[in-house]
């Protein structure tokens, strides 16, 4: 496989060559179905803006460069995966999106006739972390893929 420091190096060749070597990653499927689902925040319930995605990249080690929110999601999947921190890369989408409920959970204490109108946004969030959940629980069976 790749060392850690060639990953560093040249992202774009490394992710061509990952992508390569595993045919999922060819056909638009269940990884492009995970992708939209934390990039369209009606989905989601939690907006991932490219500063966000960025710095959680950084608490990888990973400089992600900055273009389409997907594409730099897509990036950082790559190199949890080469660095076998797949895991600790859902962790923090499960952080990132607990502290975005907190938020929310805020604005309904700060402004109370918009709690219900919140509350949508706190519940689609709630299954999103269900969704990472899920996955993190099949990392390992992609590890085999």
């Amino acid at each position: 496989m790749f060392n850690e420091k060639d990953l560093m190096r040249n992202p774009f060749m490394t992710n061509e060559k990952f992508a390569q070597q595993y045919d999922f990653l060819k056909e638009e499927g269940e990884f492009d179905r995970i992708l939209k689902i934390l990039t369209v925040p009606s989905k989601s319930g939690i907006y991932l803006s490219r500063f966000d995605i960025r710095k959680i990249g950084l608490t990888l080690g990973v400089q992600v460069i900055s273009r389409e929110r997907k594409e730099m999601l897509k990036d950082i999947f790559f190199y949890a995966k080469q660095l076998n921190k797949m895991k600790e890369f859902l962790d923090l989408l499960i952080e990132y999106t607990n502290m975005k409920i907190a938020q929310y959970r805020e604005l309904q204490e700060t402004f109370p006739k918009t709690k219900d109108i919140i509350q949508g946004w706190i519940d689609k969030a709630e299954r999103l972390i269900k969704f990472i959940e899920n996955l993190k629980k099949e990392v390992d069976i992609y590890k085999a893929v």
